[in-house]
């Protein structure tokens, strides 16, 4: 609740005995100290009725610039309070001073950064700076009690109770608080190039990843998947998409995509996907291998694609991943798969085969190469493969011992 309060002080006064009347306002983010430049003797100063004694001779016209001041301030509380406007020291001070002091809200540029970047960004991408937006807001108005957040105050306090809430209130894990907290950044750092603020908050904030493990399939159970007689036409069509990004290691978006106009003709008589990301706008170009192309075959002529130019009648993602669930279920294969699975099994198996991180890399389409180096894991199958030529016969032995 802000409080207003009238003072007499008898500091900083030249004549003996008088004093300065000050305005003290508390409840904001900062306490707010103001002089009103009316000097008068202390004696003439009644603190219970907050005002100059009528014994004063200018006691009307003191009380009535007390008045109006107290009157500027509850108007412009009250009409920010009713405009759901922030209310901050710095705003206030400004105003009673006559200064404009508007400063940009923490919302306020989230949502500018949304709608500058809508062209640039995919929809997926703008999702997850919507949901920010939601999360802050909610933040704001639960645990700070304030519609919005001025830009100029955020500091490392505000970036470490924000995490703190994200932990405990919406449980959120700490890969997801650490994705959120780099777009904050993109935001925040947007907002220092438009020299709305001048201080990085970021500067000693630092969120914590943890190493998470990535399901996968192995081609054995890729293999089981492609057997399995499935009635159901939909349940089919699942099936057949996500063995197609299986095959490509396309991502879910680029798959809905695709259009027949995005394969050529390359080296040898061999066709090729050739495409913008639609994540990244990063260029990917990924051989297509025969089972692909029987894919593409099947569905030439679907009546449930939206468009002839489109090679695949792709359902939703949530709806994918739901009959994904069933698929593994009559599969026996008890691991938890999403589209993105796919994409990530590709990559594994690609590199199990010996397919050259570059080269992986480049079909997946990423910006850097240190994303690929992700899947770069040993699995069980390489090292058998591998381990298979180290034979530890007694004349091999003879000579490792040597050589060390």
């Amino acid at each position: 609740m802000i409080k207003m309060y009238f003072l007499c002080c008898s500091y900083r006064t030249r004549i003996k005995d008088n004093g300065i009347i000050k305005l003290r306002i508390a409840g904001l983010d900062k306490q707010i100290n103001h002089s009103t430049r009316i000097c008068i003797p202390i004696a003439d100063w009644d603190s219970k009725k907050v005002q100059v004694k009528s014994r004063n001779e200018q006691a009307y016209i003191l009380n009535k610039q007390i008045s109006d001041l107290r009157t500027k301030i509850i108007d412009f509380i009250e009409s920010r309070t009713k405009n759901n406007e922030i209310i901050s020291a710095d705003l206030l001070k400004a105003h009673i001073n006559g200064e404009s002091k508007e400063t940009k809200g923490l919302i306020d540029m989230i949502q500018y950064y949304i709608d500058t970047n809508k062209g640039r960004l995919s929809s997926g991408t703008i999702k997850q700076y919507t949901s920010i937006r939601s999360k802050i807001t909610k933040y704001l108005n639960q645990e700070l009690l304030i519609p919005d957040f001025p830009l100029d105050k955020l500091n490392y306090r505000f970036l470490n109770d924000y995490r703190m809430y994200l932990e405990s209130k919406c449980v959120n894990a700490p890969n997801t608080i650490d994705r959120d907290v780099k777009r904050l950044k993109a935001i925040i750092h947007l907002a220092q190039k438009l020299e709305i603020i001048k201080e990085d908050p970021f500067k000693n904030f630092k969120s914590q990843t943890v190493v998470t493990h990535r399901s996968t399939l192995n081609v054995n159970e890729i293999a089981i998947i492609e057997e399995l007689d499935l009635k159901y036409e939909t349940i089919n069509l699942v099936r057949d998409t996500f063995l197609f990004m299986c095959y490509t290691g396309l991502a879910y978006s680029d798959l809905k995509s695709l259009t027949h106009n995005q394969i050529f003709k390359s080296i040898g008589g061999k066709r090729i996907i050739k495409l913008q990301r639609n994540k990244t706008d990063e260029n990917c170009m990924v051989p297509l291998m025969v089972k692909a192309e029987s894919l593409i075959t099947k569905y030439q002529d679907h009546p449930a694609k939206l468009n002839n130019d489109l090679v695949f009648p792709v359902i939703s993602n949530q709806k994918m991943n739901q009959y994904l669930k069933l698929i593994m279920q009559l599969a026996g294969i008890n691991k938890l798969i999403t589209c993105h699975v796919a994409r990530h099994s590709f990559a594994t198996n690609s590199l199990e085969f010996n397919i050259p991180i570059e080269t992986v890399s480049r079909m997946l389409g990423h910006t850097n190469i240190k994303t690929t180096q992700i899947y770069a894991k040993i699995t069980e199958t390489k090292l058998m493969n591998d381990f298979a030529s180290f034979d530890l016969s007694p004349k091999t032995e003879k000579q490792l011992l040597k050589a060390i």
